[in-house]
């Protein structure tokens, strides 16, 4: 995230990292970077660079241990991520609040994770963005160095992320997926390994083809855009090409690979592949923060809904999931926002249980 979008932060978003900052290195003391008095100077110098206020003596201070130190690199890079994932600009305050207080609660219990889950669920979507981890790494691996070093970023639930690589490439990542990738690429090919969805804009290098893995696929391009739809939980996982061109090895069959125009995708199960056109973009709109169902059914929604708000519903009228449905939401508006905006079309009741992370339509 580059400086201008962290002046954006409010002092709350400040006191948040902080808060992280004591929880994961100075409340426990476990974390062999960030222990003693040089530990902590390090700690001083992240902060910093998070927040924007790093001068440059100080900044090759730290760029100069992140290039020594493999350990210090590795959480430093996941500090510099989460500090993304607390970036609430653009949030309603209401939300902010939520996710805020959650935080805390559960720092105290020292549950970290399971919190930024729960705060997230229902609170209105936060646009991530991990350009500071590849403004801060990409100075530190030189040539020669050896194996790379990977970075693993999961989007959670309710939101989305946008991931910018180091060859310049933008990912746009959909709630519950998760994107593993090296800091670096290597002078012969770039490769990024998918779990769930999302929107690649490529940028083009002669002579290394960028390659999607995913376990049902890989996806080979030079520049160009596509979607990728892989949730593990999904049947099937589809490949949408808007621009460029691209070619497809699915694990059904390894011998034939498969190339796609523009406006056709491909969808893959476990047993075949099939190659269809398209041209409503309405299934990428998620990019946009916004979901778009034509004419689907109710049971078709829920089961999206708990994709991307990892929230489980239980329908009890079963007519209800024949019902069809056509309409626009707000993805940072969540899961009740749309539910009520459906009751609208078929009237519906539900119940909420925070406990047990339950909705249930009668």
């Amino acid at each position: 995230m580059g400086k201008k979008n962290v002046k954006l932060f409010d002092e709350k978003i400040v006191e948040l990292n902080n808060l992280y900052f004591w929880f994961r290195f100075g409340g426990f003391g476990t974390e062999k970077g960030f222990t003693g008095t040089k530990g902590r100077k390090m700690y001083e110098l992240l902060s910093k660079y998070i927040t924007g206020e790093i001068s440059t003596e100080e900044k090759q201070q730290l760029l100069q241990r992140l290039k020594e130190d493999a350990t210090f690199r590795k959480e430093a890079a996941d500090v510099v991520n989460l500090s993304a994932l607390m970036a609430m600009a653009g949030e309603e305050s209401e939300a902010s609040e939520f996710r805020y207080r959650m935080f805390v609660r559960q720092r105290k219990k020292r549950t970290f994770w399971i919190g930024v889950r729960r705060a997230s669920r229902y609170a209105a979507v936060v646009l991530l963005s991990v350009l500071s981890t590849y403004l801060l790494m990409n100075h530190l691996v030189g040539e020669g160095s050896g194996e790379p070093h990977y970075q693993a970023f999961l989007t959670p639930a309710g939101q989305r992320a946008k991931v910018i690589l180091a060859d310049g490439t933008t990912v746009w990542l959909n709630a519950n997926s998760s994107l593993r990738y090296p800091e670096r690429f290597d002078t012969k090919s770039r490769e990024v390994e998918l779990q769930g969805e999302a929107f690649f804009e490529v940028k083009k290098e002669g002579g290394k083809p960028f390659v999607v893995k995913t376990s049902k696929m890989d996806i080979e391009v030079t520049g160009t855009k596509f979607n990728v739809n892989a949730y593990g939980t999904e049947k099937n996982f589809v490949v949408s090409l808007v621009e460029g061109t691209v070619s497809v090895d699915c694990a059904n069959d390894r011998g034939h690979r498969f190339g796609l125009r523009p406006k056709q995708m491909i969808i893959v199960s476990d047993s075949s592949s099939e190659i269809k056109e398209f041209e409503n973009t309405d299934f990428m709109s998620w990019t946009e923060g916004v979901f778009i169902f034509d004419d689907m059914p109710l049971s078709d929604i829920i089961r999206k809904l708990e994709l991307y708000y990892d929230v489980s519903i239980v329908v009890k009228n079963t007519k209800l999931g024949s019902y069809r449905y056509t309409g626009k939401f707000r993805q940072r508006d969540g899961v009740e926002s749309v539910l009520k905006k459906l009751q609208i079309v078929y009237p519906f009741s539900y119940t909420k249980d925070d406990e047990r992370n339950l909705i249930t339509l009668q």
